[in-house]
């Protein structure tokens, strides 16, 4: 079961690798980034991060798609992180059954609104987010499971 969405662009890390893996009790972390899938090197180290006991798996976009109905019939508890909003939107609109996406990390850029201390959104990666509610799938900003949660309003 798909237990939650997140975009961080940090991938696995503290926050998604021990609080957010610990809220869901995930036993399956999917991690869904063209340039991860692509980089054995980024591969290695995040498998070094995944907590123990934790399954994981980095898949490019298009392989994700074709084990889409997989991933989502697996027995797993399974949170999915993407790297951005590109790989997510293209996810996402080709697989619209998620209800809720949560945006962690997204970095500050030149051209870029603030929406949260963590979260900065350029028009490219506004057009992406759009794209997804369109879908009906919510989007919320929230760091930790103990941080409040805010609706993302575009």
């Amino acid at each position: 079961m798909i237990r939650g969405l997140r975009i961080d662009h940090r991938l696995l890390h503290g926050q998604v690798a021990f609080s957010w893996a610990h809220y869901y009790s995930v036993s399956r972390i999917i991690i869904i980034d063209n340039k991860a899938a692509a980089d054995e090197f980024q591969k290695m180290a995040l498998s070094m991060a995944k907590p123990s006991g934790t399954k994981l798996n980095v898949f490019s976009v298009n392989k994700a798609l074709e084990l889409a109905e997989k991933i989502d019939s697996l027995n797993d508890d399974i949170m999915i992180v993407f790297g951005n909003t590109t790989d997510a939107s293209q996810y996402i609109c080709e697989h619209p059954v998620y209800k809720e996406l949560n945006l962690g990390g997204i970095p500050k850029k030149e051209d870029s609104i603030q929406y949260t201390n963590a979260v900065y959104l350029n028009k490219k990666e506004i057009q992406d987010l759009e794209k997804i509610q369109k879908t009906g799938c919510r989007i919320i900003m929230q760091q930790l499971p103990t941080s409040k949660l805010e609706e993302l309003k575009l």
